[in-house]
């Protein structure tokens, strides 16, 4: 099997620029993300950052030389600062102050920074920190008259700043920084074309207004395969049981549902203009024959209470788009293979997950999963135990290969 694309970044080159802010700080983290998830950093900062964070913290975590002004040549080209313009797929500036963007916005290039900017095309992310009221005086304006096909503005936070006054200035989370740097980098993936919809945890099925039927699906396995398929490029949308914990992936449309019905009536319409469906979720099978207005209380005179269920409907039976690649899964806890046999033609389906719920370990809220995938074709793969990250993206392989 091919080596799996994990991130988008994986192999990029990204040049991080850093200003004179207290938030500083935070670019060691952003740049330590960067380097472990593959990408191949550069730094350059403005003479005000090496008050607050010196450029030695940068080179060990980048592993590169830091460029700290024009004069300073650390590779085989002879202005650094164009080097980096030319080569880089993503600069991210984190921070950036009032001052420097009020530079880049009229086209002043007196330093590294906003040099490259200049003799750069690669897109751009702006991570803005300042004290309170700065922003919106001026700042805002500035950034409004910069291209917005290729400058990404992270608008600053409401917080405590470092003055002591509380206002809208904190610069935004590394981790925020790096889900977006993800979802720019991820428009060349090997799904671009492609619109995904995936449906993922356990609906309910109301008995009354306080209690349902339900089960103990947590959600994680449709979402790492959204996350995934939005880091290669899909349009993705999500049908997630309002019960989820989990944040929706940057970049990923997301539908809340409750039940079975809910998810058929907004899952189906999306599904005529899709490519691939997931059904990840764990669909009831049955539902209350009828729902109570109100809480049905405790007869003391009866020990036994009976509710009469009938069958839900089968949603991906009913899709009409015949050119549409339908992949479901199989939780099983006996004759995992016969059933999920017998599933895949019964839903005339592409490929089948199949999968043991009844294990701890895998399944059902657990951060890994050991499945079985079978095609359509017969042929059977076992797959040892993985994290659901990773499995996604094998999945997501196999189903391009059912594609082309």
């Amino acid at each position: 099997m091919k080596k799996i694309k994990r991130n988008p970044l994986e192999g990029k080159n990204i040049t991080v620029g850093v200003t004179g802010s207290i938030a500083a700080y935070k670019s060691a983290d952003l740049v330590s993300k960067l380097v472990q998830v593959g990408a191949n950093v550069s730094v350059i900062m403005s003479k005000n950052a090496e008050n607050f964070v010196g450029k030695n913290t940068f080179e060990a975590l980048s592993h590169n030389p830091v460029i700290t002004n024009y004069f300073e040549n650390f590779s085989d080209m002879n202005i650094d600062h164009v080097h980096l313009a030319k080569n880089s797929d993503l600069i991210i500036i984190a921070p950036i102050t009032a001052n420097s963007i009020a530079k880049i916005s009229h086209g002043i290039t007196d330093d590294p920074i906003t040099g490259t900017i200049s003799a750069s095309k690669s897109p751009v992310i702006l991570a803005p920190a300042m004290d309170a009221g700065m922003y919106e005086n001026n700042v805002s304006k500035n950034l409004k008259s910069l291209d917005k096909n290729r400058f990404c503005i992270l608008e600053p936070q409401i917080g405590r700043l470092a003055s002591g006054i509380t206002g809208k200035g904190r610069m935004v989370d590394p981790n925020f920084i790096l889900e977006n740097a993800m979802l720019l980098m991820s428009k060349t993936g090997d799904l671009k074309t492609r619109k995904i919809i995936i449906s993922a945890g356990g609906t309910r099925e109301f008995i009354d207004p306080v209690r349902y039927i339900g089960n103990k699906s947590s959600g994680k396995m449709g979402y790492a395969i959204a996350t995934a398929a939005r880091d290669r490029g899909a349009n993705v949308s999500l049908f997630s049981a309002k019960n989820i914990s989990l944040p929706v992936p940057l970049g990923v449309i997301n539908h809340y549902i409750e039940t079975s019905s809910d998810l058929e009536k907004t899952i189906l319409p999306n599904a005529e203009s899709s490519d691939i469906i997931f059904m990840a979720a764990a669909v009831c099978d049955f539902k209350p024959k009828n729902i109570e207005i109100n809480k049905i209380k405790k007869n003391p005179k009866e020990n036994n209470f009976n509710i009469e269920l009938e069958k839900t409907s089968d949603i991906i039976k009913q899709l009409k788009n015949k050119n549409i690649t339908k992949i479901a899964f199989a939780a099983e806890t006996e004759n995992i293979i016969e059933n999920a046999k017998i599933k895949l033609k019964e839903k005339n389906l592409d490929m089948i997950i199949a999968n043991d719920v009844s294990r701890e370990d895998i399944g059902f809220n657990s951060d890994n999963n050991q499945v079985t995938l079978i095609q359509k074709n017969g042929s059977i793969t076992e797959l040892p135990v993985m994290p659901k990250t990773e499995l996604a993206h094998i999945l997501l392989d196999e189903t391009i290969s059912l594609i082309s």
